[in-house]
């Protein structure tokens, strides 16, 4: 129960604090990548924190990615750190691992991650966020105390599309993809009818068995509700195995909030997809 209680504390903080959430928990921890350029390559360093359970391991790991800036130059300064999710599966015995992004935080190189609705900007902000997120595979899978066998992806908003584009590209690697609030853009680029998150999550569930977790709350202010079912509809019918939660949060509360603010919605559902997957193997 207190568990329970500090982790709902600390989303709760995080989602309302303009600041890095400053915790005597989790360690922050330096990844290298390889940032591409025309002429050359440079060596430059993703900031990410690491919530390691205690002892040797090897441990189970997720992965977590996070969502956009929102157009909002200062808030990309900021190294995103839900600290009470890391308490959260510590408790069952896993590691979390939140790295940032190129130009996020305090992660070297530059945000590309542009804002359009034009087919070619999204790919390519999406090609740009996925060599971020494979420089941190490539590196916690070399690390000791990592159980390779069990290693799961999950994340907020960009992140959990990231997340399903990045485990669809890699069919085998991962135990599982957790997507909250998941989407690359807002229902403002829906055209004709149809938004480009959903020919997005058709491509990456045409290449992906591995079982995953949708979770969205009602009255989200960037996807409406049908486009949220849209989603997951196009999701499955295009083979992906997937288990969809739709939560009602209340009056006036925004769904786009449903990973930070509302743990007491998803904790059991989550708790039975960590067991699901062989993430969770505690009493």
């Amino acid at each position: 129960m207190f568990t329970n209680r500090l982790f709902v504390l600390s989303l709760a903080c995080l989602s309302l604090s303009s600041g890095v959430i400053a915790a005597d928990y989790g360690q922050s921890i330096q990844i290298p990548m390889k940032d591409k350029g025309l002429l050359w390559d440079s060596d430059i360093v993703l900031e990410a924190t690491l919530y390691k359970p205690k002892g040797e391991g090897p441990f189970p790991v997720v992965i977590f990615n996070h969502g956009s800036t929102g157009g909002d130059k200062e808030y990309a300064k900021q190294t995103v750190n839900p600290w009470g999710f890391g308490k959260y599966l510590n408790d069952k015995n896993i590691a979390l691992v939140i790295p940032m992004r190129r130009g996020r935080g305090g992660s070297e190189g530059s945000y590309k991650e542009q804002y359009t609705c034009e087919g070619n900007g999204i790919r390519e902000g999406i090609e740009y966020a996925t060599e971020s997120l494979d420089a941190s595979y490539q590196f916690i899978l070399n690390q000791p105390w990592v159980d390779k066998e069990k290693v799961m992806l999950a994340g907020n908003s960009r992140g959990g599309v990231l997340s399903l584009k990045y485990a669809s590209e890699h069919p085998d690697a991962f135990a599982g993809v957790i997507n909250f609030a998941g989407g690359w853009v807002d229902d403002s680029c829906i055209k004709q009818g149809v938004s480009p998150n959903v020919s997005i999550f058709k491509e990456a569930a045409s290449q992906l068995d591995t079982p995953t977790l949708f979770i969205y709350g009602r009255n989200d202010p960037f996807y409406s509700d049908e486009s949220i079912k849209t989603f997951a509809e196009s999701y499955e019918s295009a083979g992906g195995n997937i288990d969809f939660k739709f939560y009602q949060l209340g009056s006036g509360a925004s769904g786009h909030d449903i990973f930070y603010k509302y743990y007491y919605l998803w904790s059991d559902v989550v708790d039975q997809y960590l067991k699901q997957t062989k993430m969770d193997l505690t009493d």
